[in-house]
């Protein structure tokens, strides 16, 4: 997935309207993650992201924050539960939950991650990337790059 320069200004918000995002769109392509926290985090499916630059949230207050690893931050709505985002702990948010998105339309699925844990009943996107578990730990025992993964 390459990035380009932001230029594309998102806006959303969670399902009762408490919390609010405005960002930068990095690229129109959607990451899914199919570890099992992602798919217990949204109900089964995968979480689905879009990486963003100079987020803007509102409603902080009702940001409710969840650590279900030693590396990762699970943010959502403490009123009406919906996801807000993923990050690693101590680093900025770089991508959000595709939900949150008012709209959608241009956005495709370009890469799916832990892909050895995605459901049997659930196929895979056509000419998206596949990354496996071993591939995203080996990637995270890498220098850090400009892409980050769930």
């Amino acid at each position: 997935m390459t990035e380009r320069e932001p230029s594309d200004v998102v806006r959303g918000g969670c399902l009762c309207g408490a919390v609010t995002v405005s960002a930068r769109l990095r690229a129109p392509t959607i990451l899914a993650c199919h570890c099992t926290q992602c798919q217990r985090w949204t109900g089964g499916g995968p979480l689905f992201t879009v990486r963003v630059s100079d987020l803007e949230l509102s409603g902080g207050e009702h940001v409710g924050t969840y650590h279900a690893s030693d590396w990762g931050e699970r943010a959502f709505c403490k009123v009406c539960g919906t996801t807000l985002y993923w990050r690693r702990q101590k680093h900025d948010i770089a991508g959000i939950a595709v939900g949150l998105l008012h709209e959608q339309s241009q956005l495709t699925v370009a890469m799916e991650i832990y892909t050895d844990h995605r459901p049997d009943w659930l196929p895979h996107w056509a000419g998206a990337g596949q990354m496996t578990q071993a591939d995203i730990e080996a990637r995270s025992r890498a220098p850090e790059t400009k892409e980050t993964s769930q």
